[in-house]
């Protein structure tokens, strides 16, 4: 972490907890179509996953959160204990209400969607992946000084954390141009 020394040790004091928590969400957005152009139309219009530019078929939304415990050594020394961190991932997906679609649009929705799927769940073991180094990190924060002083200092560290690990999925993402390289874009040829 660039710029952040917040934490000068005198000596390795923090002790992990349990293995990390992950919890996965799944919710859905209902698009109507017949044929490819009419549910990529339909995407565009009803997908809650929005930006300045565009809208999007799917994403995954994660919310880390860390707990610990600050326990006084010494009047000036603070022990990190039960680090644990916590990711929780809602992903958002398209889902095509029902009728009967030509077989080759309807195969073309299955691979898109199943593309779409896996896309996000990448995004998911990201940060699974992200919140098993987090906590490693924050378990092997050292401290020095009294439990009181230490207290804003790694609530900061926390936050400048969980912000790089936000990066980590921007990262993702530019890498695969929001999955469409992964097979996450509907082709519009298919009749």
């Amino acid at each position: 972490m660039r710029g952040i020394w917040l934490l000068l040790a005198l000596t390795p004091l923090a002790l992990a907890a349990e293995p990390v928590s992950s919890t996965v969400r799944e919710q859905h957005y209902l698009v109507y179509g017949r044929t490819i152009e009419e549910i990529r139309r339909s995407i565009g219009e009803r997908s809650p996953v929005r930006n300045a530019h565009s809208a999007f078929g799917g994403a995954t939304e994660t919310h880390y959160s860390a707990s610990y415990r600050l326990v006084p050594v010494a009047e000036t020394q603070c022990l990190l204990k039960d680090a644990a961190v916590k990711a929780e991932s809602v992903v958002t997906l398209p889902q095509l209400a029902p009728g009967t679609l030509p077989p080759a649009v309807s195969a073309e929705w299955r691979r898109y969607y199943l593309a779409l799927r896996a896309h996000e769940y990448q995004h998911v073991e990201s940060a699974r992946a992200s919140a098993r180094v987090a906590q490693q990190w924050l378990a092997g924060l050292q401290l020095s000084g009294p439990c009181h002083a230490a207290r804003p200092r790694v609530r900061a560290a926390i936050e400048a954390r969980i912000r790089m690990l936000d990066e980590r999925d921007r990262l993702l993402d530019s890498m695969t141009d929001h999955g469409r390289s992964q097979g996450a874009e509907l082709d519009l040829q298919v009749r």
